[in-house]
């Protein structure tokens, strides 16, 4: 049957018809069959009983009178008739009377062998009939059966028996059979031709159908038809068939049009969000250099403010002026603030903002803020209080910076808006398992409190809670939204409700990984530290016994030594004799050298190298981390250090291989006369004039001879030419920028044989994430951001080399006082006088003569500016167009000229737009300005002198 199935439809139409037609014939063979046997059986019996009869009629005289001859002639008669096989004769008491056989046999013997036949068999012959499927048939007929007097009827004279050989009987039928079987297979044959012929007509029409599906299938033509002649189904099939072609083509048709027209708004909607995702990107681009253009241009007036400032505190001033100008300072310093969170935000919304992993002691973090914040509560008389459970781990791996940052920002939050009652931050564990452990720190405040319509707004940027709280606290709604995107970042959440009865409850919770916490960083410590040898380096014998003290609390063998000479030869003398030192307690403050160079240049000898090296240095001349890996120093404590956190440092066992300080290798330190210290010289790259005189100033004021560069390749020159214990190199300067330049220095030096011998400290007012890093990877050894003060560039430098007393005065020391400036304004709508004001407070002795300078140099220089931007404008040279109109710009806002400044600023705006479409207009304007506000110079300077 499956295999039906599977056949083709011709077959399965042959094999249909045959079938049916054989089932037909089979029928009436198996009919005919039948009918054939009984009629020829029942002419068979027929025949025999008239036979019997004839017998019976014949034979009764013979029996009556005991003839047996007549009976033997009787029977032999029956030789004639075809297909007997015997007939016997039985008298009244059924003993054989007479037979006959047809093989021939003797009639006695016949009747000898045939036996008797029961008198009541004899009488009951008239009954009996034949067994119609043995191999003979019998008859058996009584020999008369008169009747007596009275009618009744008397026994049988005798029978007589005929049997009849049934195998001629069945050939005949067997012969009948087989022609009819030959009949029945012709007939058979025959249809099948007739289907063959016939099935065509269905076959062909339904192949058509098929082939004409396979094709279109194929081709995906759909123009294709069948043509026929038919009016029976298959043509309404076929007919069907064409007209299901004829609508797919029509839809297809329809298809192909919405296809294109699909493409086409495809296309244009392509095409409108390339347009807007190139517009986005240019956005963005747009808004990164405006985050660095205006960090910088906001960085680098904040350099002159805050500069200006310091210095002019150094100034003879009166109480009220001096409280004045440091209100100056704290809003400058307050301005530089928000703009940092600007950046950290900016960072944020650019996905840049990230998370690392570190082991760190929370207690020690904790009580740092403490300590940090503390002074701030107590100026308003607020108790500020920490209450820590005792079960949350000391020694946990996350962000210890961004912890720092978001409880800064919330218990700033606090004393900002706390005036009365008392500040307490909790912690506490809010999960633990195996592998990590939730922490909730909440910071409880009783100040104004927040609304709870507020509470769903006060996390997102630029928000506060209530508008007028910005008039009266100040602040920019970033920290919060900051701290939001830190805590999830740190995979926490953060909210905030009200107290039970005033103030508010800041909470959030941050996730600490359990599995990398360092199993040998350092919790909870035994007090002694058995058979460790600690060589001490410090000047100050105050310090240098303070700490001998605690390290003998410890069992620590201590040695120490009052200069890096005599620790350099105390390290070598324990290295040759087999007791080398295990740590190494170095101070930053150092004379001739700081402790940085010293860590670098204990690193670079082979036997030294495996001490291990603390640092202890001010806050402000602290060493960040890359300095500090690059010069081998394996902890740097800010003094005055606690006494935990050097136990901590000394008691961490090392771990791995020592490596030599990779990248500075510092000389060995010089030997100075005592008496006659040798004067540091420092080399300034810069290209701004202003900027130079406020840097000379300030390195002067640290007792350090300054030569100045205009650009990278004379930097270049004077460093070949001359000897400089440091560099103070511009990044952005024409003819050769400060990277390249660097870059020079750095590959002379390697050529030499002589390794990084010269510190290179960058100076830019670029301040966005990888700004320093760029630097650094230039060969740079540190940076400095614009604005900087004169404590901040004492801290750079003197990480570097040792600076005279004078870089530690303080500006709220009473200076000598210098003679009271003109406060005379002239030309007020040309030239802002504050400016030039700001670059005499520079200098404490030659104030005047700096002004004077730099408006020269300013009036010198511009003319030849000019004529170079009117050569840059014809020539469509945008680059240049940028790079002097924003050099022009800082210049002239350095000695007032407010409006030429802003007119820069335009002509700074087009070249980056990279256009010098409407240069020529503003460069009219601006040589047209240059002359009033040479001519106000030029009055200023006559009138001063």
């Amino acid at each position: 049957m499956q295999t039906l199935e599977r056949s083709s439809l011709n077959r399965k139409l042959t094999s249909m018809c045959l079938q049916a037609a054989a089932s037909a014939l089979l029928v009436v063979y198996v009919a005919f069959a039948l009918a054939t046997v009984t009629g020829e059986r029942r002419e068979e019996r027929q025949e025999l009983e008239a036979l019997a009869a004839v017998l019976a009629q014949g034979g009764l005289d013979a029996v009556q009178f005991n003839d047996r001859r007549l009976a033997t002639q009787l029977l032999a008669a029956l030789e004639a008739r075809r297909g007997l096989a015997s007939a016997v004769l039985y008298d009244r008491k059924g003993q054989p009377f007479a037979a006959w056989h047809a093989t021939g046999q003797d009639a006695a013997d016949k009747v000898e062998a045939l036996g008797g036949l029961d008198p009541d068999t004899v009488a009951a012959a008239a009954d009996a009939g034949s067994r119609p499927w043995l191999p003979v048939l019998r008859v058996y007929r009584v020999l008369g059966a008169p009747l007596d007097a009275d009618g009744r009827a008397l026994p049988p004279v005798g029978a007589v028996m005929i049997e009849s050989d049934l195998v001629p009987l069945w050939l005949d039928i067997a012969r009948a059979l087989g022609v009819m079987a030959v009949a029945l297979a012709a007939a058979l044959l025959t249809a099948f031709v007739l289907v063959r012929r016939l099935r065509r007509s269905i076959s062909d029409p339904i192949g058509k159908l098929i082939n004409a599906a396979q094709k279109v299938s194929a081709s995906q033509n759909y123009t294709l038809r069948i043509a026929h002649n038919r009016n029976d189904e298959l043509g309404v099939l076929i007919d069907s068939f064409n007209n299901m072609l004829a609508q797919i083509e029509g839809r297809g048709a329809a298809l192909t049009h919405h296809r294109d027209e699909l493409e086409r708004q495809v296309g244009v909607r392509t095409e409108q969000l390339e347009k807007a995702k190139n517009a986005a990107e240019a956005a963005s681009r747009a808004k990164s250099a405006f985050l660095a253009t205006m960090s910088h241009e906001i960085r680098t007036p904040m350099n002159g403010v805050l500069g200006m400032t310091e210095m002019l505190l150094g100034t003879e001033l009166t109480e009220t002026q001096r409280n004045y100008t440091r209100l100056v300072k704290q809003s400058g310093e307050h301005l530089l603030v928000i703009i940092n969170d600007i950046l950290d935000f900016s960072k944020i919304e650019a996905g840049k903002l990230t998370v690392e992993y570190i082991n760190f002691n929370l207690w020690d973090l904790l009580d740092d803020i403490h300590t940090v914040y503390t002074p701030q509560a107590e100026a308003k008389n607020i108790p500020l209080h920490f209450d820590i459970a005792n079960d949350i781990p000391v020694a946990i791996c996350g962000d210890p910076n961004r912890l720092r940052q978001i409880m800064a920002n919330l218990l700033g939050n606090a004393v900002k808006f706390t005036d009365q009652g008392r500040i307490l931050a909790k912690v506490r564990i809010a999960s633990e398992d195996n592998q990590a452990v939730m922490l909730r720190f909440e910071v409880h405040d009783t100040g104004i409190g927040i609304s709870r319509d507020a509470r769903s707004r006060i996390f997102e940027a630029f928000s506060q809670a209530d508008d007028s709280t910005t008039r009266k606290y100040g602040g920019t709604g970033l920290g919060l939204a900051i701290s939001k995107q830190l805590v999830e970042l740190m995979g926490g959440s953060i909210g905030v409700e009200n107290a039970l009865t005033q103030g508010s409850v800041f909470w959030f919770t941050v996730a600490f990984d359990k599995r990398r916490v360092d199993p040998d960083a350092p919790g909870d410590h035994q007090h002694t530290i058995d058979g460790l040898r600690v060589l001490l380096v410090d000047e100050s014998e105050t310090s240098r016994i303070g700490l001998e003290r605690h390290l003998a609390t410890w069992r620590v063998e201590c040695d120490a030594a009052e200069s890096a000479d005599e620790a350099l030869e105390r390290l070598d003398e324990a290295a040759r004799a087999g007791r080398p030192y295990d740590a190494a307690i170095l101070d930053m403050e150092l004379s001739h050298t700081s402790g940085l160079l010293l860590a670098a240049q204990i690193k670079s000898e082979a036997a030294t190298r495996a001490t291990r090296l603390v640092l202890l240095s001010p806050e402000r001349l602290a060493a960040d981390p890359v300095q500090r890996r690059e010069a081998g120093v394996a902890y740097q404590l800010i003094k005055p250090a606690r006494a935990a956190d050097l136990f901590a440092c000394l008691a961490t066992p090392p771990r791995g291989q020592v490596a030599p300080a990779p990248r500075f290798m510092p000389p060995r330190p010089l030997h100075l006369d005592a008496n006659r210290p040798r004067t540091r010289r420092v080399l300034l790259a810069e290209d701004n004039p202003v900027n130079i005189e406020v840097a000379r100033a300030m390195l002067e004021s640290l007792d350090l001879q300054v030569d100045c560069a205009r650009n990278g390749e004379d930097a270049l020159q004077a460093v070949r030419t001359n000897s400089y214990d440091a560099v103070l190199m511009d990044c952005q300067m024409p003819v050769m920028d400060g990277f390249a330049a660097t870059a020079a220095i750095r590959r002379e030096e390697r050529e030499a044989g002589r390794g990084r011998v010269l510190p290179i400290i960058a100076i830019t007012a670029n301040a966005l994430q990888g700004d320093r890093e760029a630097c650094l990877a230039a060969g740079m050894d540190d940076y400095l951001s614009k604005p900087f003060s004169q404590q901040e560039i004492a801290a750079v430098i003197g990480r570097w080399m040792a600076l005279p007393l004078a870089a530690t005065v303080h500006h709220d020391d009473e200076p000598p006082r210098l003679p009271p400036a003109s406060v005379e304004v002239i030309q007020r709508d040309v030239i802002n006088r504050v400016a030039l004001d700001k670059i005499r407070a520079l200098s404490r002795d030659r104030g005047d003569a700096l002004v004077q300078k730099v408006i020269a140099a300013y009036v010198d220089d511009t003319p030849q500016q000019l004529r170079t931007l009117r050569s840059a404008i014809d020539g469509l040279d945008t680059g240049n167009v940028r790079r002097i109109a924003h050099t022009l710009k800082s210049a002239s806002a350095n000695v007032g000229a407010e409006a030429l400044a802003a007119l820069c600023k335009e002509l700074e705006h087009l070249g980056r737009a990279d256009t010098t479409e409407g240069a020529d207009a503003i460069l009219t304007d601006m040589e047209q300005e240059f002359q009033a506000v040479r001519h106000s110079l030029t009055a200023i300077l006559e009138k001063e002198t």
